[in-house]
This record gives C-alpha cells, sequence and structure tokens, in this order.
C-alpha cells in the first residue's frame, strides 16, 4: 500500500468552513497554538523538502506579508464567480494593502473615491464592516464602467476572510454594502497516509496544506495529544473541501471526515450541520469537543507528576504534589484548557506569576511559574478554551522553565492526565438520522 494516496470522490456544493474567526472575534491560532508548536519542532527535519505553499485561514490571512503595492487593469472574467453577474463590462484595478497604507489614500489613489466620497463609504458601511481596519496583505478591488472615462468605481470588494467578501456599491454619490459568501469550485479530495517522520510532515506530504494540518490537530484535540502521542506506523485519511477560485488554487475547506489510528486506536469525525451551528461529531454522533483540552501547551516532557509524596527540588522536603510539571522553553504559549472566569492573575510567593480560572460543573485550574501573562489577563475576565493566558517561565520556587498546571473539583485535586471526560452532547432525532445518512457516505472510504 502507497504511503500517499489522493483522489477526487465527487463535487459536492459549496459549503461554508467551520468557524468564521473574525465574526467571532477570537483568533483562530489561540485554539490551534498548542498544535501549532508542534510545526515548529518538525521545522529541522523539513527545511530540505519542498514545503506547500502556506495558505492563510480566516481574517489572519498574511499577516506577515511583505509591504506590497500592486496595480492592475483586468477584464471581468478573471473575478470570482459571484462577481460575474454584478460587474459585468467593467474593468477592475487591484491594491494589495501594503505596510502604512492609509484607507482614505487606498480609496482615493485606486477607486477615485474624493474625500466626501470616502466618509459617505465608510459610514455606509459600518454596520458591515470597518474600512479603517484593512489587513495588510488583503487585496481591494476596484471595478470602473469604463477603465479610461469613469474617474470614480462604481463597485469595490474585499475579502474578509476566506470564506466572506464585502461588496460596496456606488449609485452616483450614495454608497450601500453587503456581504457576500465568496464562490469556489469544490472537490472532495481523499489525503491518507502512514506516519514515518512526524505527523506534520507525512500530512503534507499527503496534500494537506499547512492550515488544514492545524485544523486536524484543532479537531482531534480532546483525544489526542499530538505532542506526545503519535507514533510511528500511525495512520491517517481526511476527506477535505479542495477549493479553487479564478481557476487558482484556494485556501482549503474544512474537513468533511477524518479517521486517525493512533497507537491502534481508531479515532473518528465528522463534520454536521446542525441548526446552523456546524461542528465535529464522533462515530456515535457525540460532539468531539469536551470540557478540557488534552494539555495547556507543546510540552518538551512531565518532569514532575500527579503524587502524594515527592522531593521538592528547592526545600528537599517531601510533601504531595498535585498538580503536573510540565517542561517548555521560556516564552511557550500556554492557553485555559477550559473556558472559564479568571479568578486571579499575580505574583505569589512559591507560584511566581500564576492565573487561577474557574470552570463550569465546579472545576478549577492554575498555571504557575508564568514568565508573563497575555494581555487581558486579570480578575473577572472572561476566557475560551485554547485562549492564550500567559507564557512559561521560572518565576517563583523553580529550578528551570517549566509550567506547574493543577486542577480541582470542588476543591479537591484531580490528576488531569487520568481525567475521565464524559462524551459530548449527542445528536437527538431527525438531526442523529440525517448525521447517520452523511456518515454512511464516508464508510468505505475510512474503513
Amino acid at each position: 500500500m502507497e504511503r500517499h494516496h489522493r483522489y477526487h470522490v465527487k463535487k459536492p456544493v459549496y459549503a461554508q468552513r467551520l468557524q468564521e474567526l473574525h465574526d467571532t472575534g477570537h483568533a483562530k491560532w489561540k485554539k490551534n497554538i498548542v498544535f501549532f508548536l508542534i510545526v515548529c519542532t518538525c521545522a529541522s527535519f523539513v527545511l530540505y523538502k519542498k514545503m506547500h505553499a502556506h495558505q492563510p485561514t480566516s481574517d489572519d490571512m498574511h499577516d506577515d506579508a511583505q509591504s506590497v503595492m500592486e496595480q492592475s487593469v483586468e477584464d471581468v472574467g478573471d473575478v470570482s464567480q459571484s462577481q460575474e453577474s454584478d460587474a459585468v463590462d467593467a474593468a477592475v484595478v487591484r491594491h494589495e494593502v501594503g505596510e502604512g497604507d492609509i484607507p482614505a489614500d487606498i480609496f482615493s489613489e485606486y477607486g477615485g473615491f474624493d474625500a466626501n466620497d470616502t466618509a459617505v463609504l465608510i459610514e455606509a458601511s459600518e454596520d458591515v464592516f470597518d474600512f479603517t481596519h484593512v489587513k495588510i496583505g488583503q487585496e481591494l478591488r476596484f471595478y470602473f464602467d469604463d477603465a479610461h472615462d469613469t474617474e470614480r468605481a462604481t463597485r469595490m470588494e474585499y475579502d474578509r476572510n476566506t470564506e466572506k467578501m464585502i461588496i460596496v456599491e456606488r449609485n452616483g454619490d450614495d454608497f450601500t454594502a453587503r456581504e457576500e459568501r465568496i464562490a469556489y469550485d469544490v472537490t472532495e479530495t481523499v489525503a491518507e497516509g502512514t506516519i514515518e517522520n512526524f505527523f506534520y510532515v507525512d500530512a503534507l506530504d499527503a496534500g494537506l496544506s499547512e492550515a488544514t494540518v492545524l485544523d486536524v490537530g484543532d479537531m482531534f484535540s480532546f483525544s489526542i495529544d499530538f505532542t506526545t502521542e503519535i507514533r510511528t506506523g500511525d495512520t491517517f485519511v481526511f476527506v477535505y473541501d479542495k477549493r479553487m477560485r479564478d481557476g487558482k488554487p484556494a485556501p482549503d475547506g474544512y474537513i468533511r471526515a477524518a479517521k486517525f489510528v493512533n497507537d491502534g486506536t481508531p479515532h473518528y469525525a465528522y463534520y454536521f450541520d446542525n441548526d446552523g451551528e456546524g461542528g465535529y461529531y464522533d462515530s456515535d454522533g457525540h460532539a468531539l469537543e469536551r470540557q478540557f483540552l488534552k494539555a495547556p501547551l507543546s510540552y518538551r516532557r512531565i518532569t514532575s507528576g500527579f503524587t502524594g509524596a515527592r522531593l521538592h527540588p528547592i526545600t528537599k522536603k517531601v510533601s504531595a504534589h498535585y498538580q503536573i510539571d510540565y517542561a517548555a522553553p521560556i516564552g511557550t504559549p500556554v492557553v485555559a484548557s477550559a473556558r472559564g472566569r479568571v479568578m486571579s492573575a499575580r505574583f505569589e510567593r512559591g507560584w511566581g506569576n500564576i492565573v487561577r480560572i474557574k470552570h463550569d460543573n465546579g472545576y478549577t485550574t492554575h498555571y504557575a511559574h508564568l514568565s508573563s501573562f497575555a494581555k487581558g489577563m486579570k480578575s473577572g475576565a472572561h476566557v475560551a478554551q485554547g485562549e492564550l493566558v500567559g507564557y512559561v517561565g521560572s518565576t517563583g520556587w523553580s529550578t528551570g522553565p517549566h509550567l506547574d498546571y493543577g486542577m480541582r473539583l470542588n476543591g479537591a485535586p484531580v490528576n488531569p492526565l487520568t481525567l475521565v471526560q464524559p462524551k459530548g452532547v449527542p445528536l437527538e432525532g431527525e438531526k442523529m438520522t440525517q448525521f447517520k445518512e452523511m456518515q454512511q457516505k464516508y464508510a468505505e472510504i475510512l474503513q
């Protein structure tokens, strides 16, 4: 059996991605940050390999792009399918936002809009999008009825993220704005392989984009610790949306179905839209999401486990250690293992910089010896699961950089490594029937 195998399954209708990150106001990297660090550990191994071009996701696309200023006039045939009917017989001027660009200057130079036009445009669009916050690397497209005779554009487009674009149309001196989904040509594609080096490397070799590899880590983060639990010989099969736009490769869509065999145990994931709330479910129709992540960071090793008797490295006395010490480099991001409310974020004797969080169902967690706190970490602040709370350090009574992670249930210590979490919320009734029908479609591929 070949290690890499890809083939087309069918051409489904266009579907949205699981996360609309800009809309939620919670950047995806916060959720993916633990798994992302695994990529860094593979860097030296993959430098010699021909890497796939990075395909951005959501409103984080091209944040590290260099300052580029481009201008081109093209036929409307080069614009996306959703633009064709509304921009007939027009020419388009494109501009990629560069560092230091001022929106008003862009609108003036490339769209022909004066100061009054710009003010009206921004006000008319404010309920849809704030054009004073365009992103570096993103493209603005200005359409003209006649590129040589018309001084002002009649239509402007801006990709808000990989799923939606903002359309502004001018009628005389008035502007209207709306949001539309970006139309892609979508083909369900299968990527499969066997772990021989690192999951990151082998998944790229199988055809997944870097962004989709991160999605996998996020999707299985409640059942598989990709930092320590991946084994040589593990296998994977993913069915995902391969997308094209204007005849060119576009960022992949979400994963439709997946199977990951880890140390002999198969793990399944299926995407299902439950009344507009898309999410991933296991083979039995239970949501994959659990209350707690497997680990709150990417770590090198566990230096001290959960025990009732440990020789303290500083006091040299035997005492209980009802938490887990994760060794990791200084500056490693630490995230909240579950949603909750910050009880405190301060320096405490012995603990150093420590964040304490209260969660649902009587649980609390702490994150100690941090080098610093994340922005906004203070008493009363609400945090989402996977949200950044601080960075690994060695403050307080510590012999080296590590995270001291503790969990309690109604005040009693709990071992995070052996915590048995209940299954996620199951689908019911007609929704379960629909899920089973969808699941059957992928049965042969994932067998």
